[in-house]
């Protein structure tokens, strides 16, 4: 028995068939670009950085920010500056604070781009407001290092060593309980503040013992 099927309704059986198949494509190309994240992540945790780049290629050349950046750090390890730099500028590019920093490491030293300190250190500012804790940490350096602007002109000197503090970094941690011991960097004495980041210096110390 051969059962009648209308021209009109073969149509629309395609139609809907190519509206699934469209619907479906982007699903099925975010978790092939997820897949080929995943894969070069788990290698370069191994250590495995040759077998991280192919996958991570990949995933970068399809968008993904954080791919990106760690394909960019692979490649600034190798000494592929200029390779390494676009990738962290696409990942940048996304607001993903990684690729921020990357970048803005890369435009402080002038390595893969024409060395520019003042707009290296915007980077990282723009990168530790996204909450980035090495950004914060790099800062806290660059300012004991004497590499920003002296006090006088550096107002948020004190919320550059809290914010790297709080993330448990030695140096910041130290540099707080001197400031307000002895007034420094532009930050006033306060001995309350003073002997509060003492005992968290002690505390820290004493948990790095431990370990």
């Amino acid at each position: 028995m051969t059962i009648p099927v209308t021209k009109n309704l073969i149509l629309a059986f395609k139609s809907l068939t190519i509206a699934v198949l469209l619907a479906a494509a982007p699903i099925t190309v975010r978790a092939d670009v997820d897949g080929d994240f995943d894969a070069g992540m788990a290698a370069f945790r191994r250590g495995d950085l040759f077998s991280a780049m192919e996958p991570l290629r990949r995933a970068a050349d399809a968008g993904h920010a954080h791919a990106q950046s760690l394909l960019a750090y692979i490649l600034d390890l190798g000494e592929y500056n200029e390779e390494a730099y676009r990738y962290y500028k696409l990942s940048a590019d996304q607001d993903f604070p990684d690729g921020i920093y990357g970048l803005a490491l890369m435009t402080i030293s002038g390595d893969g781009v024409e060395k520019d300190v003042e707009k290296g250190f915007a980077l990282l500012r723009r990168s530790a407001a996204l909450g980035h804790a090495r950004s914060w940490n790099t800062l806290a350096d660059a300012l004991l290092n004497g590499m920003l602007a002296p006090p006088a002109e550096q107002p948020d000197a004190e919320t550059i060593l809290i914010r790297s503090a709080d993330g448990g970094y030695m140096r910041a941690i130290d540099a707080l309980t001197m400031a307000y011991s002895k007034g420094m960097l532009g930050i006033a004495p306060d001995p309350a503040k003073a002997a509060i980041w003492k005992e968290k210096a002690g505390n820290a110390k004493a948990d790095e013992t431990k370990e």
